[in-house]
């Protein structure tokens, strides 16, 4: 079973990569036009106070991380964002430049290497993640040559299989035994269940936390099931302390703003650590757009600058419009922004809703698993 398993979902990936490749190839194939994305305003340099990027390594296999710290100048303490990344995609290279932006903005990002190859099981993925942010916080915490982490600014941002990983990790840190700072925010981007998993329940998110779930109108991999449930089954955040975001895709100038499942990642060649199944495609996929910095990077500013100053959202949103606006095309028409509301009911399904599933979710196997901090147990899967 095994050995027909992990074929089919390599060749399944390749295969819905390439589809989510051939929208923005076929937005292009119309006639030209020459306008282009003149953004709203760009996050870099205006907010960037450090000219470098110091990287460290640790750990070995699943359960290793990569440390990402602001440098010229050096901080003494700095916020701490662990950025989960997607299925597949262990090589912070291909969400290099969010990781540039965050780093150089003054955050110290720790990205965890929660999955070696095919043969890291979809359950270790929590325990694997919630083991290298714990290492993590104990290298920066202790060690002269990295940048104390603040820990009352520490906050959670995670794409596809890492959003749902992003809100699993929010709900154990609830448990006062997690050993894990309260999070003050967690951000998900097209949020994807690789094995649905009944814990830990996400009604135990905590209410302090702020939370952003974005979902893509053009998302054929995870579509906006696994999105929806999180935000309508994180009972204990308030409305104030959430939002659900869709993305819109605009085909109108070049290049075409496609909200589709890849729409998060931004390559930056130099953080390739040369790893990945498919990386070199990958990273070919993460072009850097108003997507990126009017979008997906500045409401994540938004949101860790409302959480880390104690504000929710309620008070961070004064104008909603302003705090979606993508910026003008260059003939002046204005970027598709994305709909955001703090109630589902308001905001339509996307298709494909489910996404086009590559795994079965009758799993064969009778899953039970206990996260080190939290000690929740794994019921069997549907």
């Amino acid at each position: 079973m095994k050995t027909r398993f992990v074929p089919r979902v390599v060749c399944g990936i390749f295969v819905l990569l390439m589809m989510s490749a051939g929208a923005s190839l076929r937005a292009e194939d119309g006639p030209s036009r020459p306008s282009r994305t003149v953004p709203v305003e760009h996050p870099g340099q205006s907010k960037h106070q450090h000219k470098r990027v110091l990287r460290y390594e640790f750990g070995q296999g699943p359960r290793s991380y990569w440390i990402f710290e602001p440098a010229d100048p050096k901080p003494k303490r700095a916020p701490v964002v662990v950025f989960l990344h997607g299925w597949f995609s262990v090589n912070p290279a291909i969400y290099g430049a969010w990781i540039d932006h965050l780093v150089r903005s003054g955050n110290v990002v720790v990205f965890p290497r929660y999955q070696n190859d095919v043969g890291t099981l979809p359950r270790d993925f929590l325990p694997n993640a919630l083991f290298a942010i714990r290492d993590a916080l104990t290298v920066l915490e202790t060690s002269d040559k990295h940048v104390r982490p603040n820990l009352k600014q520490f906050a959670l941002i995670g794409h596809s299989a890492g959003g749902n990983l992003a809100a699993q990790i929010t709900a154990v840190s609830a448990d006062p035994h997690a050993g894990l700072p309260e999070i003050r925010a967690a951000m998900l981007f097209m949020p994807g269940e690789v094995l649905p998993l009944r814990e830990p329940k996400l009604s135990l998110i905590p209410a302090s936390t702020l939370m952003i779930v974005a979902v893509g109108e053009d998302d054929l991999l995870v579509g906006d099931l696994r999105g929806r449930q999180i935000f309508a089954q994180a009972t204990a955040v308030p409305r104030s302390h959430k939002r659900y975001v869709v993305f819109r895709s605009d085909r109108h100038g070049f290049p075409p703003l496609i909200a589709e499942h890849t729409a998060p990642t931004s390559a930056n060649h130099r953080l390739d650590t040369g790893e990945g199944i498919l990386r070199s495609f990958q990273l070919s996929l993460g072009d850097v757009n108003a997507l990126d910095w009017a979008g997906f990077w500045r409401i994540a500013d938004a949101t860790l600058d409302a959480a880390f100053a104690g504000r929710n959202l309620d008070e961070a949103i004064t104008d909603e419009e302003q705090f979606t606006h993508l910026g003008f095309w260059s003939d002046g028409r204005k970027v598709t922004p994305p709909l955001m509301s703090d109630n589902l009911d308001s905001i339509p399904r996307v298709v494909l809703s489910n996404g086009i599933r590559i795994i079965p979710w009758e799993w064969p196997i009778k899953i039970t698993e206990s996260s080190a901090s939290a000690a929740a147990e794994a019921a069997p899967v549907k």
